[in-house]
């Protein structure tokens, strides 16, 4: 009898712990814990690490945690973690998840060629360019919206405006000054015979205008030297610009150039245009600091096809002018000449090589040839590109008259002193 007491309470036991650890298995839901935030926010491009999650319970069973989701902080956008508990010897796999948000705050840039704009009533305002960038978007210039209340029937300050937004929403906006001046009184001057001459003013400078040519720079104090003598010392050129800067030059834009050459204006006694040809390395490390330093307005005539067609982009400043050396012309494979490949280019590449450098520029009001090379073939792809001006590398004055597509430069030389510079000028 006793020993079947003692049975009947051993089964009535086993039974009991065996659906109780069943019940266990089928009902018990561990605790699973959030280390850190539920919901975390990061800026785009910044620095997360998951601290993961824990399991209340008897004992250690964290390694029993499985995580899956994705998030990648250099990318906007809501991203879910999941951490479930899976332990063997439960039923149930509960779980938790943390939501992250990647988030972009950084308003996008917007850069403008050329800066400010000085017109003269009657003349058209041409758009000198402008490139905007956002840190997510990348280069967003398609999306900047243009407005301007410019009218150039009458004198006065303008501005246009640039509005651009990136995907998320952030905004920036900028403006560009435009000044729409009188034209000078000018008056016409009559020869012994009665025929009228070119206009002047009694502040006119005349017939010629010097436009000046540089291509290089070196600096001695680094133990450069300078190849040829289309370099120039740092120290030679500042002096250039402070002479400039002190005698307070004027420096035109191209449609005051073309205007002043076809005799439809006249110009202040102390004008003057400064270009840099090539836009190579040693132009925006030596010359552009100087000629900001000086606040001197030059153009470089970029060829856009190599370095300067990127760099420039990052030195936009506006005393300073981006235009055409073209995009890929500026190589050998003609006869005649320099030899320079737009002497003889097929109409249609010659046209789409100099579309695809406005483009690049944002700009078409001047164009240098490549090795001052001018043919019939070459003038007639320019003004079909829109150019209003285009310069050579013949050595003297631009003078009224002249044709203002074929325009000579004064060259600037290694070693000239400063008083050679200013007879030249």
């Amino acid at each position: 009898m006793k020993k079947k007491v003692i049975l009947f309470l051993s089964i009535t036991l086993f039974v009991f712990f065996s659906f109780s650890l069943l019940g266990i298995y089928l009902l018990y839901e561990p605790d699973i814990i959030l280390l850190g935030d539920e919901e975390v926010t990061l800026e785009v491009g910044g620095y997360y690490d998951d601290l993961g999650c824990t399991i209340d319970f008897l004992f250690d069973v964290d390694k029993y945690i499985e995580t899956s989701g994705e998030y990648d902080v250099n990318h906007v956008g809501e991203y879910k973690i999941r951490y479930v508990a899976n332990i063997p010897y439960l039923s149930n796999k509960v779980f938790i998840e943390r939501i992250i948000k990647v988030i972009d705050i950084d308003a996008p840039t917007i850069k403008l060629s050329g800066g400010d704009v000085s017109l003269f009533v009657g003349d058209k305002y041409n758009e000198q360019g402008y490139i905007s960038e956002d840190l997510v978007d990348g280069v967003i210039t398609d999306k900047v919206k243009v407005t301007n209340n410019i009218d150039t029937t009458k004198a006065g300050e303008y501005e246009v405006t640039y509005n651009v937004k990136d995907s998320s929403g952030n905004e920036t906006s900028v403006k560009r000054k435009v000044v729409v001046k009188e034209r000078p009184t000018t008056t016409i001057n009559k020869d012994k015979d009665g025929d009228s001459s070119v206009p002047t003013t009694k502040k006119g400078k005349g017939k010629s205008i010097a436009i000046l040519m540089y291509h290089y720079f070196y600096d001695p104090s680094n133990g450069e030297t300078g190849e040829n003598s289309n370099w120039m010392s740092v120290k030679d050129f500042e002096a250039q610009m402070k002479y400039l800067s002190d005698n307070k030059y004027y420096f035109p834009t191209w449609g005051e150039v073309a205007d002043f050459i076809d005799g439809k204006i006249t110009l202040p006694a102390k004008s003057i245009v400064i270009t840099i040809d090539d836009g190579q390395w040693s132009f925006f490390k030596y010359g552009l600091p100087i000629l900001n330093k000086y606040n001197i307005k030059a153009t470089s005539f970029i060829i856009t096809s190599k370095a300067g067609g990127t760099k420039f982009k990052n030195n936009l400043f506006d005393n300073i002018s981006y235009e055409s050396h073209t995009h890929g012309m500026h190589t050998g494979g003609c006869s005649g000449g320099h030899g320079g490949l737009f002497r003889c280019i097929n109409y249609d590449k010659g046209l789409a090589d100099l579309k695809k450098s406005i483009d690049i520029l944002g700009s078409n009001e001047a164009i240098a040839y490549p090795f001052g090379d001018v043919t019939n073939n070459v003038l007639k792809i320019t003004k079909d590109a829109g150019f209003k001006v285009g310069v050579t590398t013949v050595n003297k004055k631009a003078q009224v008259g002249m044709d203002r597509y074929q325009l000579p430069r004064v060259r600037m030389s290694k070693g000239m002193s400063l008083n050679t510079f200013i007879k030249s000028i």
